[in-house]
């Protein structure tokens, strides 16, 4: 197991206090957990012990699908979740917070990662208006999870009993399903909007394009005069699609992050923009593409999937901006 950002629970330990075997151990070193700590509590506990072993297998995964995430989410949410975990001495049932907790961080990660089976996105036209669209992908976490996007934003929420249906809700969004219709608040205190599944549609752009990143291959102009720009070291030059809307950049020596936004207009192709990219401004080496690649990204109009490449077309024939998969 190798070092989880040196968080508390990072590298794989001595094992369970007053337990003979590694194996069976938390994730992080039990020997410098304080007495009386959630960490004690969990070296100590077999079952939460497998719980923080679980979590550092799928936080592991998860790091490996966010190696070009910038600025680095994931492990600013991991800090903020080790706290949340250590406050469970507040709860009256504090072993059963910090289980619900490892299991709730579990499944958001495997979900907001694409970790595991998803299903089909399905697409809901809410209070009689098509163009009031939510775009729904469930996961096969425990508990049950899904993702919904409503035009630049997305929720993350979690099954709850329910008389009849299926119902989620999220920090400030919950979806409910009863037979093809839902019952879907965004925001809070928001009223609830009455939604239709729509039949037939296609997997959205958003959904394909989540959760991956890309390498550039070349830039083809075009002006014959310019032709194409193979790019020599690929990996200086990326871009990530981050679940939650937002994409992250490498610009050479230089790192940029913004907003992105994907519809659907084919199976291998839609549309595609980029919001404003703040970037850093260092000076790159001479001949770097830092600079050509940030002038062009604002221009991106759609996309293109073609023998497991992706095709950026800029406005009114601007050129072409194309990419090998990352992850």
């Amino acid at each position: 197991m190798k070092n989880l950002l040196t968080l508390p629970f990072g590298v794989f330990a001595c094992g369970l206090l007053f337990a003979a075997s590694v194996t069976a151990g938390a994730s992080f070193d039990c020997r410098k957990a304080q007495a009386g700590s959630i960490e004690a509590m969990v070296c100590q506990d077999v079952e939460l012990s497998a719980l923080d072993r679980r979590l550092a297998a799928v936080y592991d995964a998860a790091t490996k699908k966010a190696v070009n995430e910038h600025p680095p989410l994931l492990k600013a949410a991991q800090r903020g979740w080790i706290k949340g975990r250590n406050d469970c001495w507040k709860s009256e049932d504090t072993r059963r917070c910090v289980a619900e907790s490892y299991g709730m961080r579990i499944a958001e990660l495997q979900a907001r990662y694409r970790l595991v089976a998803a299903s089909p996105v399905a697409f809901f036209a809410c209070d009689g208006n098509p163009a009031n669209e939510v775009a729904v992908t469930f996961f096969e976490t425990e508990p049950p999870s899904l993702i919904a996007e409503r035009g630049d934003s997305f929720s993350l929420m979690f099954q709850q009993p329910a008389a009849s249906g299926a119902k989620y809700e999220g920090r400030n969004e919950m979806f409910w399903e009863h037979d093809g219709e839902a019952r879907i608040r965004w925001g809070f205190e928001a009223r609830e909007m009455r939604c239709v599944k729509k039949a037939g549609a296609a997997q959205s752009s958003s959904f394909r394009l989540a959760g991956t990143g890309w390498r550039l291959r070349a830039i083809q102009s075009m002006d014959d005069a310019q032709g194409t720009t193979v790019v020599g070291d690929p990996e200086r030059y990326t871009v990530s699609f981050g679940v939650d809307g937002k994409a992250s950049f490498r610009f050479d020596c230089n790192r940029g992050s913004g907003i992105w936004q994907a519809t659907t207009s084919g199976t291998d192709s839609g549309r595609l923009e980029f919001g404003p990219v703040a970037a850093t401004r260092a000076m790159c080496p001479p001949g770097s593409l830092d600079q050509r690649l940030m002038r062009q990204l604002p221009y991106v109009r759609s996309y293109l999937f073609k023998e497991g490449r992706l095709f950026m077309s800029l406005m009114a024939d601007g050129g072409i901006l194309e990419w090998d998969k990352a992850f």
